[in-house]
């Protein structure tokens, strides 16, 4: 498939210092391989969306917490600091 893509200059001025660089043999190799690394980074973005809800779910479903006292939770911190001393 042939498709026309007009690029603003800094992005035309990457895709020909790549061409000019020889890393790639034209525009349409970088485009490409842009194309396909940014396909990867959303299957990745999507895979840590979804591990995040099913944390959150996982969160959701395992109930109420209850109440934390913050005065509590030092004074346990603290007993075990002196347990491991």
């Amino acid at each position: 498939m042939t498709m026309n893509v007009t690029l603003p200059e800094d992005l035309a001025s990457i895709v020909r210092q790549q061409v000019e660089s020889g890393r790639y043999a034209s525009s349409a190799e970088v485009m490409r391989h842009a194309l396909q690394a940014l396909a990867f980074r959303e299957e990745e973005d999507a895979a840590k969306l979804a591990d995040l809800r099913a944390a959150w779910e996982e969160g959701i479903a395992s109930g109420d917490g209850g109440f934390l006292d913050a005065e509590e939770i030092i004074a346990e911190a603290r007993a075990l600091q002196q347990i491991e001393r």
